[in-house]
């Protein structure tokens, strides 16, 4: 028998089809409910993108400026749109969304390394931490007194997870993360290698002629769905609860403080940096290396643009950049007569001229 291949429920719940392989075009019409134009019969071992893809490979192409690469690619078939141009000597699978469709068949031929279930004989797990049905546990892993671990969740090498932390099912967490004592990690939650969750806020208070810690009391509340990039550093709260909603993903490299909310479904590029008890809705976007002062609120839907500092709270729906962040609007207007300076400048000094010649006259 041949072997099958398919969509894990938990990369992704709409999809359940198992293909079997090795994957005609034909498969994947129906399994993408395509419009197939071309040769059904093509064997499809793989995806690639669309300039670099072999013979055997699927690609897609996401708009009409791809029409060139289309006819040049080595590519077996190409996921178009349904407007997509004709494309002699092509086989095309014609979908609403060609993106969506391309990623939905990236799952489809992911690799992974395989799964060994269990605890490894390296790792070190407290006799009362709870282990759900299927828990993988590898090399020099800690588990602490009281940590739960939800079911077929993955504790990579080296990673400490905190007394009474509690990890849900499905998740992964990477190499070398820290979770802190107290956390609370949703299911399917993926935290990238060197990640460190409930680190003591930074709070200080000038006493004494010195600066007096402020405890950290509270922890971190990571909802499901969530995935964090490497190297992020959450805080924990000072009292409270610092708290990632479900949905979020944050990049590399990301910092946020203590007792910040974070909404549902929000995007964070690398190297973004929250003060403390920053607010911020849900989908709401932030270019990479922007920056939030301490107690802003940022409304829902809103757009961070990239290398901003936010200073003020921002409005649902409302589009900022610069330093500081303003509507984008108001910024792009200040550039562009910023460009006439030099001519301002010059018929400045043109008048100055003239002004001193009638004077002189």
């Amino acid at each position: 028998m041949q072997p099958s291949i398919s969509v894990s429920p938990a990369q992704d719940p709409t999809t359940s089809t198992t293909l079997e392989t090795p994957v005609t075009v034909r498969a994947i019409q129906a399994y993408l409910g395509a419009q197939l134009v071309g040769d059904g019969e093509a064997r499809i071992t793989g995806v690639n993108a669309l300039d670099i893809a072999q013979p055997g490979e699927l690609a897609f192409a996401e708009s009409d400026k791809y029409v060139a690469q289309t006819r040049q690619t080595h590519a077996s078939a190409v996921i178009v749109s349904h407007t997509f141009p004709a494309v002699d000597g092509r086989t095309l699978l014609r979908v609403d969304n060609p993106r969506l469709a391309f990623i939905k068949m990236m799952y489809v031929f992911q690799t992974s390394s395989p799964k060994r279930e269990g605890i490894h004989r390296d790792a070190v797990v407290a006799p009362d931490a709870e282990l759900g049905e299927g828990v993988t546990i590898r090399e020099c892993a800690v588990v602490r007194a009281g940590a739960r671990i939800g079911r077929q969740a993955t504790i990579e090498s080296g990673a400490f997870i905190g007394e009474g932390t509690t990890v849900g099912a499905d998740s992964v967490i990477g190499p070398n993360v820290v979770i802190m004592h107290g956390c609370q990690v949703g299911s399917r939650v993926i935290i990238h290698g060197g990640t460190v969750i409930g680190a003591d806020g930074f709070g200080y208070v000038w006493a004494e002629e010195r600066h007096l810690k402020i405890p950290q009391l509270g922890n971190v509340v990571i909802e499901d769905d969530v995935e964090l990039g490497a190297n992020v550093c959450v805080d924990r709260a000072t009292l409270g609860s610092t708290i990632i909603k479900r949905g979020t993903k944050i990049d590399n490299l990301v910092q946020i403080a203590h007792n910040d909310i974070i909404g549902e479904h929000v995007t964070m590029s690398g190297q973004v940096g929250l003060a403390g008890s920053v607010r911020v809705g849900n989908r709401v976007m932030f270019g990479g290396q922007a920056g939030v002062a301490d107690h802003v609120t940022i409304g829902d839907d809103a757009r961070i643009g990239a290398g901003s500092v936010v200073t003020k709270n921002v409005a649902p729906g409302q589009t900022v950049w610069w330093f500081p962040a303003r509507p984008i609007k108001e910024v792009k207007q200040e550039l562009a007569t910023l460009a006439f300076l030099p001519r301002i400048v010059k018929e400045i000094k043109r008048s100055k001229r003239k002004v001193l010649r009638v004077s002189k006259r």
